[in-house]
This record gives C-alpha cells, structure tokens and sequence, in this order.
C-alpha cells in the first residue's frame, strides 16, 4: 500500500486525525480538494471543549495569534422579541475558518502528513480486509484505511450510495462577515420565520452572520440572500438591529443548499466518516466545528490499534460506532428537537420564552447539545 491512511478532506477533521496519526508513526495522506486559504460556510463558533483538543494538537497558541475572540454567553431570541441569556460552561473561541483551516492543514504536515491540495478525489474502492484504492484526477493511491472528511455533502456520498441521499431536504445556509455589529464575548441566535441566523465575532473585529432557513422562503423573497435578509431576517426586531448598520466585507456570501439533518453512518463501505461526513448537529447547537474535530478523535485510537494489528475490522467497526454514538447521539436528538421548534415561529416564541421563565432548562439544553 502507497500509505496506511488516506483522508479525504483537510478540513477540521481531517487535519485533526492526519495529525493525530501522522505522529503516531503511521503514513499518512490528506487529501483536499480546495485551495488554502479560503472561506468555508460555518458558524465560526467553537464550544468550549476545543480548548483541549488545541492543546493536545499543539495549536493553541497560534490559535491566540491569530486573534481569535472569546466568548462566553449566549443569547437567544425570537421574532416577537423574546430574549434569552445564559453563560456558556466554559470559554469558546470565536475564529473564521479562513484562518483555522489553514493553520490546522499546516499543522498536519508539520507532523508529517503528506498534504495535497487542489487534489479532487473522484472514487474509494476497497475494504479494511483487502486495502483500498482512492482515485483522485491526478492520481491513484493505495492506503490500509480511509478516512472520509469530506463535509455535510459530496458528490463522493453518491458515489458510495449513502442511503442519507434519499431523503430531500429544502435547508439551505448563507454566511457573510460584517463590520459594525458589537456582540463581545457573547454568540447570538436569533430565529425569523423559517429560519435561524448566528452572530458572533471571529478575528479583526469582524462579525460573522450565518444562516440557515428554507429554500421556498429565500425563492418568495427573489433567490439571493440580500432580499431574504429583507424578507425573513429582519422580522426578527434583534437581528434587524445588529444588521441595520452591518457593512460586508466579504466578497460574497457563500452558500450550501440541501441540508441535511438526518442521521448519518459512521462507516459506509468500510470507509470511516468523521466530522460532519457522520454526522451534522442542527446548526442551532453552535457545536458542529467541535464535534468535527471530537470525532476524530474518537477514531484515531481505533484506527491506529488497528493499523498495527491490535484489533481486526470487526472490533474497528464496532467501536468506533460505539463511541460515536455514546458522544454524539443524544446531543443529535436533542440538537434536532430544538432545530424543528425554531423553524416555526410561533413554537419558537414560546420555545424563548419558556426558556427565559425556567433558565435552568436553558442551561441544561446548552450544557447537553456540546461534550
């Protein structure tokens, strides 16, 4: 075999177990189809336990470099005007993925990955019994196991025939960064009819505004996000006052249609999912970039055991589901429980209100949606 590993995607994940196994010893390849740096469609908002996955990857300093932005409160609100405010259970870390998907790649060739990017992998062939080959345009590489990174939809889950495919979503997201709303310290949720939109800082004093809502309402309001920003968004009288004076400074808003919420496999064809390719917590959760890197953690030790002939594909398979499932499958309930009531405004209104009567609740949602 060309390496041990291949993974595909160099994102959060991916850099995460490339590093992770690159220092263990094993050959590692890390296959990204984009180009770095580059701006990525996220909240942008890292709970507070990637405190110690940065620490544990030896990032954390260059994490403060970079300017990231601490934040420890929350606030939700609806469009009737409810608000909701809670401390966090710990200190997050507000930072664009312009900057941390760079740094994390990096990373991972210091340790001794072999990073390729601008390398679009077309097709995974094979087994953990028998290896697997990885069919990119340039190339074809061999490797003992795959890691699939390879974010919340890829033409790669057709190729693998992913039964999540069969289900239609009509989510769709958009995220910009903005000059002039303050919200220090603090990520916001704010929920519009159809939707939900978060605020928080990352570096350089910019303000990162990332939503999600339905596709009939972003095509009733014209098809851009501009019109829906005016149409949805600015119902909610909170949002409508961190917006009135918020100036782009972003080329673009970028954009991902055909969300999907719905469980996911942890492996499919013998390749193992990390990341949001598992895996997607509703948005609302804010603790999508923390589980990414979380899962993978979880798999490394299992991978690695298995590379050096400690456990057979079965034990793999299995405990890696076991442990996925244990950290992450009731905060994906609970996570999609609180995405369906703020889609609905009304349920949403109450949904705030109630929390704000009985703030106990609201601290316990927030404490189990993140590890």
């Amino acid at each position: 075999m060309d390496y041990d590993v291949i993974i595909v995607g160099g994102g959060l994940a991916g850099c995460t177990a490339a590093t992770h196994l690159a220092e263990a010893g094993h050959r590692v390849a890390l296959l990204e189809k984009g180009s770095f740096p580059r701006h990525k469609l996220c909240g942008e908002f890292l709970s507070p336990e990637v405190q110690d996955a940065f620490q544990s990857l030896g990032v954390i300093d260059d994490i403060r470099s970079a300017g990231s932005h601490d934040i420890n409160r929350a606030c939700i609100t609806s469009a009737s005007g409810a608000t909701f405010r809670c401390d966090l259970p710990g200190t997050a870390i507000g930072l664009s993925r312009y900057v941390l998907d760079e740094l994390l790649f990096e990373r991972a060739r210091d340790a001794g990955a072999e990073t390729c990017a601008g390398t679009r992998v077309t097709d995974i062939s094979g087994s953990l019994d028998e290896g697997f080959t990885v069919t990119s345009l340039d190339a074809q590489r061999t490797a003992r196991v795959v890691l699939g990174a390879f974010g919340k939809r890829s033409t790669l889950d057709r190729k693998l025939e992913r039964p999540f495919l069969q289900r239609s979503s009509d989510l769709v997201a958009f995220k910009a960064h903005f000059l002039g709303p303050s919200v220090p310290r603090t990520i916001e949720i704010h929920t519009f009819p159809g939707g939900y939109c978060g605020v928080s800082h990352v570096e350089n004093d910019r303000v990162n505004v990332c939503w999600i809502g339905r596709a009939d309402a972003l095509q009733s309001a014209g098809g851009t996000p501009e019109a829906m920003i005016d149409a949805s968004l600015r119902k909610n009288p909170h949002l409508d006052d961190r917006l009135r004076n918020a100036e782009r400074v972003t080329d673009s808003f970028y954009a991902v249609s055909q969300v999907s919420l719905d469980a996911k496999e942890p492996f499919t064809h013998d390749v193992c999912m990390i990341g949001d390719t598992a895996g997607m917590i509703a948005p609302l959760c804010g603790d999508g970039m923390a589980m990414a890197i979380t899962s993978a953690e979880l798999a490394t030790p299992h991978v690695d055991r298995f590379l050096n002939g400690q456990s057979s594909a079965a034990a793999f398979r299995s405990g890696y589901r076991t442990d996925w499932t244990d950290a992450f499958g009731r905060r994906m309930r609970l996570g999609r429980l609180a995405h369906a009531a703020a889609m609905r405004p009304a349920l949403a209104a109450a949904a705030v209100g109630f929390l704000r009567a009985a703030p106990g609740v609201g601290r316990w949602l927030v404490r189990n949606t993140r590890g």
